[in-house]
């Protein structure tokens, strides 16, 4: 967020100073140069988070903070970044990027997408993201989530990633491919998966990577 410079800071204080120390000063005067200062419009894109930021309408533009803006968009778990620019004397231009979404999950019987910001939030389903199960902890999927994106790995092409107690998971491939991966150098094993599956003379349903330096095919 771009705070004000120096520059305009000084400027409005030394206007003040002049103010104050004239012998024509009055309020009507400092009320008129105030008003000059409060935020008579609001440059937002989508209309959909205009009404959130209503309340800064009438605010004086050098007291809207970070603090202020993030308070809106906490609201907003789809947001990953902002950016807002003060256009002196009275106006504010706010940009919102939203998340990609890269996962989705039901929680209480309701269908949440999970950003790549980390956060959950509710949307229309999407056919091409893989649905998540067997935990709700978030840190852990994210985790995951991470760590596939560090692969070769297309998200696109998972249908289902689940997860167990063990803390290890399953990626269900839209073939119907199923790989076992164990609780760790999940990383390592992904690279040995993306190799058997390059092989053009790989016809295995199951790769089980769970015990450490073996690679068990079979079909089920």
């Amino acid at each position: 967020m771009h705070q004000p410079t120096d520059k305009i800071k000084r400027i409005f204080i030394y206007i003040l100073i002049f103010l104050f120390v004239s012998t024509i000063f009055n309020f009507q005067i400092l009320n008129s140069f105030l008003k000059l200062f409060k935020i008579n419009k609001i440059q937002i894109k989508n209309i959909v988070y205009h009404k959130e930021f209503n309340p800064f309408l009438g605010q004086n533009i050098f007291n809207i903070n970070k603090k202020d803006v993030m308070s809106v968009i906490t609201k907003f778990p789809n947001i990953e970044k902002y950016k807002i620019n003060k256009i002196y004397p009275n106006q504010i231009s706010i940009s919102l990027f939203e998340t990609k979404p890269i996962g989705k999950i039901f929680k209480n019987n309701e269908l949440f997408l999970i950003g790549s910001n980390g956060k959950t939030f509710q949307g229309i389903d999407n056919k091409n993201l893989p649905l998540i199960e067997g935990t709700l902890e978030m840190g852990k999927i994210n985790y995951f989530l991470k760590k596939i994106q560090l692969s070769n790995f297309s998200l696109n092409k998972m249908e289902k990633l689940i997860y167990y107690p063990s803390n290890r998971w399953d990626v269900i491939f839209k073939d119907r491919t199923i790989l076992k991966l164990p609780s760790k150098q999940i990383i390592n094993n992904l690279k040995r998966a993306e190799i058997l599956l390059r092989r053009k003379d790989f016809k295995s349903k199951v790769i089980d990577l769970r015990i450490k330096n073996k690679v068990i095919l079979y079909n089920e």
